[in-house]
C-alpha cells in the first residue's frame, strides 16, 4: 500500500505530495519528507507519480 506524505521539492523549497511506500519512510523519488504540522500545497511530485504509475502497471495504453 502507498500513501502521499508532504517533502520537499525537487525544484525549490515549497512543499509537494511525495508517494511513500507504506512499510517504507522513504519517498519513491528519494527526496526528504517534511516534518509533521505542514498540511498545505495542491502540488504532486512528478518523479513520485511517475514511479508510482510505473510499479502499478506501467502506461496506460491509447484506445
Amino acid at each position: 500500500m502507498y500513501e502521499m506524505h508532504l517533502g520537499e521539492a525537487a525544484t525549490g523549497q515549497d512543499p509537494v505530495w511525495h508517494v511513500v511506500a507504506r512499510d517504507r519512510s522513504a519517498t519513491l523519488c528519494g527526496r526528504p519528507l517534511l516534518p509533521a504540522g505542514y498540511t498545505e500545497t495542491d502540488a504532486h511530485c512528478v518523479p513520485c507519480m511517475t514511479a508510482f504509475r510505473d510499479v502499478m502497471g506501467g502506461e496506460t495504453a491509447n484506445p
